[in-house]
């Protein structure tokens, strides 16, 4: 069954260390401060086998060759999709989403060298008519964003621990898919103050997001 999207979906992306999560989630906040009808959800994990898809992912204790990895991605935006957006946007709904499709291009298709042809295929039989109206790309470079997640207290997954080499394919491939798409794709220096961030994606957003009343701020709505 085919359901008009009248929502609007964004997209924040960036390599690990970028600060795309902490910035989908200030935007999130200031949507709803604002009375917009706004949601936060994220790839992988946003659903019940999405969880499990991303404890795999993540997990340092399973070997998960490049064809797999990129299939259990794959698995996770189809029940994204299905469950979550399709439904969201269906109603109206203002959907951030942490990482989609430009993630899975830029690092399985740039970073492990999965054909980019495959990849858009598989991708347009996920979604259908779903397309993001903007994209956020926090460009920042791989040492800068290592070095950040270095800092962190918690444990570095799999992925985190693959490598400047990996992350620098990474970075030109999200470089390069902003290339081709700079209508959608607004690129950003991820090493700019957090405020000043959000008060450039915010003066973006104001251009195709009617302007509503602040209704005080609400209980941040989040799928994690």
């Amino acid at each position: 069954m085919t359901h008009e999207m009248t929502g609007t979906l964004i997209t924040f992306e960036g390599i690990d260390g970028s600060g795309k999560t902490t910035q989908a989630r200030d935007v999130l906040d200031v949507l709803i401060q604002r009375g917009h009808p706004a949601m936060l959800s994220r790839e992988p994990g946003a659903t019940p086998l999405g969880g499990v898809v991303r404890n795999l992912l993540l997990s340092e204790d399973l070997t998960i060759g490049s064809m797999a990895e990129l299939f259990l991605f794959l698995a996770d935006r189809s029940e994204h999709v299905e469950q979550v957006l399709r439904p969201r946007l269906s109603t109206g709904q203002i959907v951030l989403v942490d990482r989609f499709t430009d993630a899975t291009t830029a690092y399985q298709g740039y970073g492990m060298n999965h054909p980019l042809e495959t990849l858009e295929s598989l991708h347009r039989m996920i979604l259908g008519e779903i397309v993001p109206t903007k994209t956020y790309l926090l460009d920042i470079s791989p040492e800068k964003a290592l070095e950040r997640v270095r800092s962190r207290a918690e444990k570095k997954n799999r992925i985190e621990e693959r490598g400047l080499a990996f992350f620098s394919r990474v970075r030109e491939g999200y470089l390069e898919i902003a290339r081709k798409n700079p209508q959608r794709i607004c690129i950003l220096d991820a090493t700019l103050p957090r405020e000043e961030i959000s008060r450039r994606i915010l003066k973006d957003l104001a251009k195709f997001l009617p302007s509503l009343p602040d209704r005080g701020k609400e209980e941040r709505r989040t799928l994690a």
